[in-house]
């Protein structure tokens, strides 16, 4: 069942369980021409950190397992999936969160979803998104999961002075810096840098710089220019005598003409502008005398526009001036100053390696309980064989399956680390040491069974009989007799009790000489071994004779009486199908004799 779980990529991502909420509605967006049974799922975008990340990833379920079995022949095509479960997401870059349509799908009625992933990266990192899922074929629901790759590019932060290239991680960061005010080979520009690590440069261009401390560190940049040149920023009217026809507001507008007399800006008219008033020009101003026109648009009438005053000024002129009616001021920058510029390199903690502490009994076998912990209490994730143990977050985890177990902690700030794997095995149990009772000669059913190396023990009521160490003893005493193996190269063992009678005509497992020894019916049984019915034949004397079956405890389970009238064979049915498989007894008396057969069920 566990392989038509492959059909499952489509799944990731999505669903709404509880607490992983918060980012808005995801919209599906198929390929056109998409098969009905079919699976698909789009990619996750990359991300980076500190920049928002917004991405709806959509899918498309297969109805069957027919689209599974293209890219894996050993999943039976055409068997119908009846459900998907989304059951648990993890290990998703820590600043994101996610959510869905769903998380139960009958492909059946619906097969198209999406999910959103949002927020803001904190980490760098490769990120394998993993999801529990649960899926249901006929009546059979298998648990598995799946990951996906999401990519967090390093974060690059951008001031007026430098750009910062990656600015966060864990435990240690090295973070490039690019000079967002280069000097391009012109004379003026000095730098500075403080990297807030106990580094400082000159450089225009300093090279990568290490932080190798959990903190927060703050760089300085700090650049002296003076090329910039002189800005023409801003004009101000905040006077003028001249007026539209019929006295109304002017519509003014500004002109600038350079030393050579070419106008160099005009900037477009305010409309019945009441002064003040302010026009934006940002217009790079040269030696020499500059002359500011302001005008009166009259565009269309005759005469043409209207001159409301002119003023000559320099590079330095700044600040107020008039000209007959007009009162303005103009506004010229000269930045011969420092450009200062902060940011900030931040270093999580990186946790120390979880160490599992490993409490078992000794030898391990099959059937037993290894419990893994560690003194850690938060932020805790067990695997086991890389994928995650659904649940297992807190600091112990007992476990009963062979695999490779390991186990993660991962800091409210996103930072992980992860400890030693520990391989975990049960060697099997060995085959319980079936004997039977013949004559007080306790023998084993199957000495074929027993491992390749094996200590065999008799004990008599709990105690171990010295010696006692074949697969054969003579009983001496009645009680209750047990064997006990032991293999060797796991230390795991098994035994095998009965309660025997001892019968005193077989003294040391010997016939005494009142004893008849020969087959007195000839009985035999088959089939032998069996699956359900078995035939018992033999010859028997005149009168009644009585079959009797047990099992290798010694319990009655079946009594057969046989009537002949005269000395002759027999033919006797048993059905051994209401019964488990192993080893019975099936008895004859007759005439005061016995007779038995071991039968085995399979």
């Amino acid at each position: 069942m566990s392989r038509y779980l492959l059909f499952l990529p489509f799944a990731l991502l999505f669903g709404t369980l509880s607490g992983q909420n918060g980012c808005p509605g995801c919209f599906v967006s198929l390929p056109m021409g998409l098969p009905a049974d079919t699976i698909y799922l789009s990619q996750a975008p990359d991300g980076q950190v500190g920049q928002y990340y917004d991405a709806d990833m959509s899918f498309r379920m297969p109805q069957t397992t027919t689209p599974v079995n293209a890219t894996d022949p050993e999943t039976p095509p055409g068997l119908t999936i009846s459900q998907v479960t989304i059951l648990s997401v993890s290990s998703l870059p820590p600043g994101l969160s996610w959510q869905a349509n769903q998380t139960q799908f009958d492909p059946a009625e619906q097969t198209d979803g999406c999910g959103k992933l949002c927020g803001t990266p904190l980490i760098p990192g490769l990120y394998n998104v993993e999801v529990i899922v649960e899926a249901q074929v006929f009546v059979i629901a298998q648990t598995t999961a799946f990951t996906f790759p999401v990519l967090i590019l390093p974060g690059t932060s951008v001031t007026d002075g430098f750009t910062l290239e990656n600015n966060s991680g864990c435990g240690s960061v090295t973070a490039e810096f690019t000079n967002n005010v280069p000097s391009g080979g012109l004379e003026g520009y000095s730098y500075f840098w403080d990297f807030g690590n106990g580094n400082q440069s000159l450089n225009e261009n300093p090279g990568p710089q290490s932080f190798d401390q959990p903190g927060v560190y703050e760089v300085q940049y700090e650049a002296l220019i003076d090329t910039f040149g002189y800005l023409l920023t801003e004009v101000v009217v905040e006077g003028v005598a001249c007026n539209d026809i019929f006295n109304g507001a002017p519509d003014l507008r500004v002109e600038v003409w350079d030393p050579a007399g070419v106008r160099i800006f005009d900037a477009p008219h305010i409309q019945n502008a009441q002064p003040p008033v302010s026009f934006t020009l940002n217009l790079f101003i040269g030696p020499g005398n500059y002359l500011l026109r302001v005008m009166d648009e009259d565009s269309g009438l005759e005469g043409g526009d209207d001159e409301c005053g002119t003023v000559n000024f320099t590079q330095n002129s700044n600040g107020p001036f008039s000209s007959g009616s007009l009162q303005a001021s103009i506004t010229i920058v000269h930045p011969v100053d420092t450009i200062r510029s902060v940011d900030t390199v931040v270093v999580y903690e990186q946790p120390e390696a979880p160490v599992i502490a490993v409490q078992s009994p000794f030898p391990l076998c099959a059937g037993d309980t290894l419990l893994l912990s560690t003194s850690l209490a938060d932020g805790l994730q067990w695997y086991q064989d890389s994928l995650p143990v659904v649940g297992a977050t807190t600091a112990s985890l007992p476990v009963v399956e062979d695999g490779l177990y390991w186990l993660s902690q991962t800091t409210p700030d996103g930072c992980s680390a992860v400890s030693e794997v520990e391989e975990v095995s049960f060697p099997p149990i060995p085959v319980s040491p079936v004997f039977l009772n013949d004559d007080n000669l306790l023998s084993m059913y199957d000495p074929g069974s027993l491992p390749e190396a094996y200590q065999l023990q008799w004990y008599l009521n709990g105690l171990p009989i010295d010696g006692a160490n074949s697969t054969d003893y003579c009983a001496e005493a009645s009680g209750a007799y047990r064997l006990e193996v032991i293999d060797l190269s796991s230390g795991c063992s098994s035994y095998y009790s009965l309660e025997v009678n001892y019968n005193p005509a077989f003294p040391g497992c010997m016939p005494s000489a009142a004893t008849e020894v020969a087959s007195p019916f000839g009985l035999n049984v088959f089939p032998n071994p069996a699956t359900g019915m078995i035939r018992a034949e033999g010859v028997l004397p005149a009168g009644r004779a009585r079959l009797r079956l047990f099992n290798a405890q010694g319990q009655l389970l079946d009594v057969r009486e046989v009537q002949n009238p005269g000395v002759g064979p027999f033919s006797v049915e048993i059905n051994l199908e209401p019964f488990p498989p192993a080893l019975y007894l099936l008895e004859v008396q007759a005439q005061g004799r016995v007779e038995q057969v071991k039968v085995m069920k399979q």
